[in-house]
């Protein structure tokens, strides 16, 4: 019996061997079915799966197939086909369709096949600055597969065609609009302290550029200015028929404007100079601004224009300090440095007012009460603490009874000789305007290079 035991166990033991040895035998002539080096035939396909959409770009998913299973890991090659598009546009295989420029479009160099994978996807980004432009439209894009690796080869569906419809994308709220801030699609009215700011040089009317919906990367707009249509616009009633265009010598208005990262404004200012609202003072001046291209996103089509109607005898403005009777709380002695030199208009002379102990005024009194807008200071030549610092300008028409129409508080005067305007709204007039000081930088006098009050139309 114990011999019987001792020869079968070996017989178990080889056996045992035999059964292992045939099924590896198996999965190895399975696993070498696989590993053989068969070339496989790659074709293009279409879109793969959900299409995704942020606030800069739309990620479109695309398949490619494979004959067989691949035996190899290996990559193919991507190329954007924009001729192919375009002859099927032409011809008219495809219709109702617009070809999405290449600059628009995102395509990785390769697409990664996997070992033993039957298909694969890739994706394809298109900027949504490119993409709402076609709004409303079906777009199309075509890719053409090369260079596969690893022996394989490019089957006879070589270029994938997609199609698709913006409005499967994009809503109305979607689309960057770019449009005129100030007066888009109007007659903007520059007149009577409206639509524009005063300067030094001139008016300055700040027309701005303005962009609908989230602001992503920076993007530039180009402006043109046309006079021609003016003529048109006088015979259809639109403007004065004393209107005339202004020359491109008469006014400055900048050809590009950028708008910056994660911005929705940009500043876009025509200034006209006061030399051109003086020499026209007897007609109303007009051009017409237009937003021509914008490097991303899309013009609004009806605020993209401004037609600008400028008023000259409604925004001039006039410095009525010498038509004035001035008065002050108390004179300098001094003649070189008395109240008068307060309003001569010469900013190389000064009033010393002495004995500044936190209250003091100046004021002109008018024969009729006049419409002031704005003021002028300028500091004098020397001793910077004796600038003014907080004061009040006060409006009356009898002299007893004031209303407070402009306070300044903490100002400082950086050089010397050096003129400040300050502007304050009021809709009426005073025969008198006082300007009370409460402070100065520190001295026990005060003063002052020229105080001016400027009428407003």
């Amino acid at each position: 019996m114990n011999n019987r035991y001792k020869l079968t166990k070996p017989l178990v033991f080889i056996a045992l061997l035999c059964t292992m040895s045939i099924s590896c035998k198996k999965e190895g002539l399975d696993s070498f079915a696989l590993n053989r080096n068969v070339a496989t035939t790659i074709s293009a396909g279409e879109i793969a799966g959900e299409i995704l959409k942020n606030s800069d770009e739309v990620t479109i998913p695309i398949k490619v197939t494979l004959s067989s299973p691949a035996t190899k890991a290996f990559q193919v090659g991507l190329q954007l086909n924009a001729d192919t598009v375009i002859q099927l546009v032409e011809n008219g295989s495809l219709t109702d369709a617009y070809v999405l420029p290449s600059n628009a479009i995102t395509l990785p160099n390769a697409v990664d096949i996997a070992y033993g994978a039957k298909e694969a996807t890739f994706e394809v980004k298109i900027g949504l600055s490119g993409l709402e432009r076609f709004f409303g439209h079906q777009v199309v894009l075509a890719y053409d597969l090369v260079n596969p690796g690893k022996g394989n080869t490019i089957g006879s569906d070589k270029s994938g065609i997609i199609v698709f419809n913006t409005n499967d994308i994009l809503k109305e709220e979607d689309i960057h609009y770019v449009s005129i801030t100030n007066g888009g699609g109007t007659v903007l009215e520059v007149r009577n302290r409206r639509n524009y700011n005063v300067t030094s040089a001139g008016i300055n009317i700040p027309l701005g550029i303005s962009l609908a919906g989230t602001p992503g990367n920076f993007f530039t707009v180009t402006t043109v200015v046309n006079a021609d249509s003016i003529t048109s616009l006088i015979g259809q009633g639109v403007l004065p028929e004393n209107t005339i265009a202004l020359r491109p010598d008469q006014y400055t208005l900048n050809e590009t404007y950028q708008v910056g990262s994660n911005l929705s404004r940009a500043t876009m200012d025509l200034i006209v100079p006061w030399s051109t609202i003086e020499e026209n003072a007897d007609h109303t001046l007009a051009l017409v601004v237009k937003l021509v291209a914008t490097s991303r996103h899309l013009l609004d089509p009806t605020k993209s224009h401004v037609v600008v109607l400028v008023h000259p005898q409604y925004v001039r403005e006039v410095d009525v300090t010498a038509t004035g009777t001035l008065s002050v709380d108390h004179d300098n002695s001094n003649a070189n440095e008395n109240a008068a030199k307060l309003i001569d208009n010469d900013i190389n002379t000064k009033f010393l007012q002495p004995g500044f102990v936190g209250s003091s005024w100046f004021q002109l009194a008018f024969a009729e009460p006049q419409l002031i807008g704005a003021y002028t200071i300028t500091s004098a030549n020397d001793a910077a603490d004796r600038d003014l610092k907080d004061w009040n300008l006060q409006g009356s028409n009898d002299g007893s009874i004031w209303t407070t129409l402009d306070t300044r508080g903490a100002e400082t005067f950086a050089n010397r000789f050096l003129t400040k305007r300050y502007d304050f709204e009021t809709a009426k007039a005073y025969k008198y305007y006082r300007l009370n000081v409460t402070n100065n930088n520190g001295s026990g006098v005060i003063q002052l290079a020229e105080w001016r009050l400027i009428r407003v139309p």
